[in-house]
This record gives structure tokens, C-alpha cells and sequence, in this order.
């Protein structure tokens, strides 16, 4: 076959060769063709020939408009498997991409991604065990009994050693299933234990330079994946954080409701949910309560203040005394002292 020959047809090209036009002739002509003759593979492959049975080495030329029509659908399909073949390159980006960066980033410098709890635990039992200060740890999220099981005898062992811990939980950790037993355990070993009424994140702080903390970077990492920070500035970044919750917070040793006021904490963070325009059921995820408690607290409110509705109820707290955060803050205790805010 020709050099002409193979770039039109082999490559993919559509066209006649100068072999094809010179056996085409032999063909009207009903000229014998051999077999291994170039210009008859070339026709062949356009699907342009058929062979004669009654005479053999004869070919026979099919009508031009239906070869023509099997050349358009062959071409259609083509482009058809290219499409659909092109669809499937932003999945293959995207799986390349995050394994790309999971890579890259399990071995930054100041931090280190950890894909499963079990790894987790297992680091920050080896970290804990060397501890030889304090242990911060906020727990936005109801624990099982199989957990807080087994982080009783961890987190005991570092209190024996002379190390100091705070805990954050919910508001709803207050009337849960296991963590009550946990919390009264920690107090009297020592543990000093809050419950918050607002949303919070979860992080782990041991020594104020190692900090373990949920991934928001992978979209499709599994429910209990994180990371494990050691950048010192990160870390006293959210040692700070947590300190700014921990004054919002009420010891676990004391009752939630204060003398002269309407409201107590939970419900005045359901009212400001509220007044940012969330829905009860998003109100609810966020402080980790039921619905039902939810409802059993606005029903309080509408009972204390008699109201009729939940509208009336959010329309006083706009003007109410209680609707300040001052109101969060613990007597005698102020804000953590932000970098950069000090007064002259």
C-alpha cells in the first residue's frame, strides 16, 4: 500500500487513495482484481465493494449514497465513543486530584492527614502518654458508651500524672445517655468540665502544641478522618479558640438557670438561631438537642412570657436585656486576651 494510501484510510482519514481511484476504474470496468491488490483493501475499508460470488476476483460497486450513509454513521459513532470517553475525564481529575493532594499533604511539615479513627486513637494515646500539662479537648457531638470507655482510663492516667484537662461538651450532653456518668467520673478526678450552648468545633489540644482536629479539606474522607497539627502557631491559634468557648461555658457542677432571668442558655442560643433565620430542625443539629426539646424549650418561653406564638417570643428578644453576650461570659472571668487588641 501506498504511503497516500495508509494516511487516508489506516489513520483514520476518509478520502480515496490513488490506488483506490485506480482500482475503482477496474472495478466499473469489471476488470479481475487479486486479492492483495492496495487500492481494493482501500475500498474495502470504505465499505465501497462487495465481492461477486458467481465470479470470482470481480467486484462489484455499491450505490455511493448508501456507502456514503454507512460512512456518516460510522463517523457519528466515533465521535460518540470520544464524547462519552471525554465525560469521564473530570472524574478521573478529581480522583487523581485528591489522592494528589492527600498525598501532599500527609506529609506537609505542620500537619499530617489521618484517615481512620482507629489511627487516630492509637496517635493520640501515644501523645497523651507523654503529656506533661494540660489536655484540652472539645466534644461538639454526643459520644457512645464504647468511646467514652474507653478514653476514661487514657484521660485518668494524665490527671494521676499531675496534668491538668478541660472539657467542652453540649448543652444535650446535660441530659444524655452516657456522657453524664462520664463527666461526674472526670470532676472528681480533677477534669474541669463545661457544657456550651452554641455550636463549637471539635479539636484535641495536648500540651498546647499538638492538636487533633476534623478534615474539612476531602469531601469524600470517611465520617471519623483528621488531622494531627504541630505547627506551634496553629496550635496556640486554637488554643485560643478554645479558650474563647470555654468562657461562654457552664461548669458542669452548677445549675443552668440564674436568678432573675427569663432564659437560660440553651434557649437563648435557639432564639439567636432564630433570628439568623434557621429552620427548628437545623436549629436543633446545630446545639445536638431533639426537636422535641427544642419545642418543649420555646413552649417555656411562650408559657413564662404568655405569648401565643414563637413570632411574639422572638420579636421580645430583640429588645430584651438578656439578648447580650455579655450574658455568656462567667462572673469575673473576660475574654481571652486577643493578640493585637490590648487597649493603650
Amino acid at each position: 500500500m501506498s504511503e497516500s494510501s495508509e494516511s487516508t484510510i489506516e489513520s483514520g482519514g476518509i478520502g480515496l487513495s490513488e490506488d483506490a481511484l485506480r482500482t475503482l476504474k477496474l472495478v466499473a470496468d469489471d476488470e479481475p482484481i487479486p486479492d492483495d491488490d492496495p487500492g481494493l483493501r482501500d475500498l474495502r475499508a470504505l465499505h465501497a465493494v462487495v465481492p461477486n460470488t458467481h465470479r470470482p476476483g470481480h467486484w462489484i460497486l455499491l450505490d455511493p449514497q448508501q456507502t456514503a450513509h454507512n460512512l456518516l454513521w460510522r463517523g457519528i459513532e466515533e465521535v460518540t465513543g470520544i464524547l462519552d470517553r471525554l465525560t469521564h475525564v473530570p472524574k478521573i481529575t478529581e480522583a487523581l486530584t485528591v489522592e494528589h493532594e492527600r498525598g501532599r499533604w500527609r506529609d506537609g511539615v505542620g500537619s499530617e492527614y489521618i484517615e481512620h479513627a482507629d489511627q487516630i486513637n492509637a496517635r493520640l494515646d501515644q501523645i497523651m502518654a507523654s503529656a506533661t500539662e494540660e489536655l484540652l479537648t472539645a466534644q461538639p457531638r454526643k459520644r457512645s458508651k464504647s468511646l467514652l470507655t474507653m478514653a476514661l482510663p487514657r484521660d485518668s492516667a494524665l490527671l494521676e500524672r499531675g496534668c491538668k484537662m478541660r472539657t467542652l461538651y453540649p448543652y444535650s450532653a446535660r441530659v444524655g445517655v452516657h456522657e453524664p456518668k462520664w463527666m461526674r467520673e472526670m470532676a472528681k478526678r480533677g477534669a474541669a468540665v463545661r457544657t456550651l450552648s452554641i455550636p463549637f468545633p471539635r479539636m484535641i489540644i495536648v500540651d498546647r502544641r499538638h492538636a487533633f482536629i476534623e478534615d474539612l479539606v476531602f469531601d469524600s474522607s470517611p465520617p471519623h478522618s483528621g488531622w494531627y497539627v504541630t505547627d506551634r502557631p496553629v496550635v496556640e491559634w486554637m488554643s485560643m479558640i478554645f479558650d474563647l468557648y470555654w468562657t461562654r461555658a457552664d461548669p458542669w457542677s452548677e445549675p443552668l438557670d440564674q436568678a432573675g432571668r427569663l432564659t437560660n442558655p440553651i434557649q437563648r442560643s435557639i432564639l439567636r438561631e432564630l433570628v439568623a433565620g434557621l429552620d427548628q430542625k437545623q436549629i436543633a443539629n446545630r446545639l445536638q438537642i431533639s426537636e422535641k426539646t427544642l419545642s418543649n424549650h420555646l413552649t417555656d418561653l411562650r408559657t413564662k412570657l404568655r405569648f401565643k406564638t414563637t413570632y411574639q417570643v422572638v420579636h421580645w428578644w430583640a429588645t430584651a436585656a438578656e439578648n447580650s453576650s455579655a450574658l455568656e461570659l462567667r462572673d469575673g472571668e473576660p475574654f481571652p486576651n486577643f493578640p493585637g487588641t490590648e487597649g493603650p
